[in-house]
């Protein structure tokens, strides 16, 4: 679904989440947090990447590469998590992998420092445009 659009859903009923990654610092920040939050809560993991529509072949195979290597470390903290791979908007591809697996939450990074920082491309869009609720990670340097 590509139009704006929300719904609530409370913390105690999470039994699925979704983590966007870009291998980034911030964004390793983030999904340490939502491994975190998925075992206080009994949840599931998703992680996902999102390359760009136009990507060579080598270079999506790099990234499912690192994909799969992160989720192999996270499941180590007794959480189930799985990864996904998508060609597309980030913030449309992440919003529709939580729908698809029925997530409450998205959990993003953020880059910049500062109160008065942008607060990014992708997370200001998947903000405005997601159906559940996301929690932006600030990750100031």
């Amino acid at each position: 679904m590509d139009t704006c659009g929300r719904h609530g859903q409370s913390m105690e009923t999470v039994r699925q989440l979704v983590a966007g990654t870009d291998f980034s610092e911030c964004a390793d920040r983030a999904l340490a947090l939502a491994v975190q939050l998925a075992a206080a809560s009994l949840a599931r993991l998703t992680v996902v990447h999102v390359c760009e529509p136009d990507a060579e072949e080598q270079v999506v195979s790099d990234r499912s590469k690192a994909l799969f290597a992160q989720v192999a470390e996270h499941s180590r903290a007794g959480v189930e998590v799985n990864a996904v791979l998508r060609r597309g908007m980030p913030w449309k591809k992440l919003d529709n992998v939580a729908a698809e697996v029925g997530a409450g939450l998205i959990v993003i990074g953020r880059h910049g420092s500062g109160r008065s920082a942008a607060i990014g491309t992708v997370a200001d869009q998947l903000v405005r445009c997601a159906h559940r609720s996301v929690l932006i990670v600030a990750c100031d340097f």
